[in-house]
């Protein structure tokens, strides 16, 4: 907690408000995406459906969470406790969703499903887009695959892995919106941001989760916002966001928002 409380006064020092954005690409990013107070119908049922997973407290067997869990692998842990300490907050796959639903993206990449709420919100954000969404843990795995049943979600198509061995495959496609959020260790996350650039479009946009998480996930987010192929990456602390587009000269923005602390 100190550390993180550190990395967030740096974080401070460095940053911006939103008034003093001089990027046309960021300042349309904060107005229709990070401002943008509109609820949209389909997050009802995604958030009724989590609401029911919090008062769950059938058992389930974990296998393995991917780096950074605080979750002990080969542990039997409550589904109400699961969904509460591996899901992203509703706010936060909330900004998936309206960068997704603002920039059309149609074929999208979930590192890291957990019990598939975020991959909802990923799916509804574009009824035409298709989503690939990656699970390391089988009895995740499992549990995703019924609530997506529940959902009625059509667009998304889920694998059971090592990711190390699902990727390289998975990176034969292109992807134009991608969401990192399957191991939050430097070394992995450095190595599928490299896969996912052997084959990438220059109108993607991808989006690093928990990048405040450790050191090494800030190290790792230093070198993927320096990145020569990288020309705009945005830090809202609790995510980074990041640009390819060649039409505009390099630029990092650090921006204070109450989105930090989602």
């Amino acid at each position: 907690m100190l550390q993180k409380v550190g990395f967030y006064l740096n974080f401070l020092l460095k940053g911006v408000s939103k008034y003093n954005i001089h990027s046309p690409l960021i300042h349309d990013l904060v107005e229709n995406v990070l401002d943008k107070e509109k609820k949209f119908y389909s997050f009802l049922g995604i958030e009724h459906l989590r609401a029911l997973l919090l008062k769950d407290s059938s058992l389930v067997f974990l296998h393995d969470l991917g780096k950074g869990s605080t979750t002990i692998r080969g542990s039997k842990t409550k589904v109400k406790t699961l969904t509460k300490k591996v899901q992203s907050r509703p706010e936060k796959a909330q900004i998936l969703f309206k960068l997704i639903n603002f920039y059309n993206s149609k074929n999208i990449l979930e590192i890291g499903t957990s019990l598939g709420l975020t991959t909802a919100y990923l799916s509804n954000a574009n009824k035409n887009s298709s989503v690939t969404t990656l699970e390391g843990d089988p009895s995740i795995y499992l549990m995703a695959k019924k609530n997506f049943q529940k959902l009625g979600l059509k667009n998304v198509t889920l694998h059971h892995g090592d990711f190390d061995n699902l990727l390289p495959k998975i990176f034969t496609q292109k992807f134009d919106f991608i969401f990192f959020d399957g191991n939050h260790s430097k070394k992995a996350t450095l190595k599928y941001f490299n896969w996912a650039l052997e084959n990438f479009m220059e109108e993607a946009i991808y989006v690093f989760d928990d990048i405040y998480w450790s050191k090494g996930m800030k190290e790792a987010w230093t070198v993927i916002s320096n990145h020569p192929k990288v020309m705009m990456s945005l830090d809202i602390f609790s995510l980074g966001i990041v640009f390819f587009k060649k039409n505009r000269e390099k630029e990092h923005i650090n921006l204070i928002h109450s989105c930090n602390f989602y």
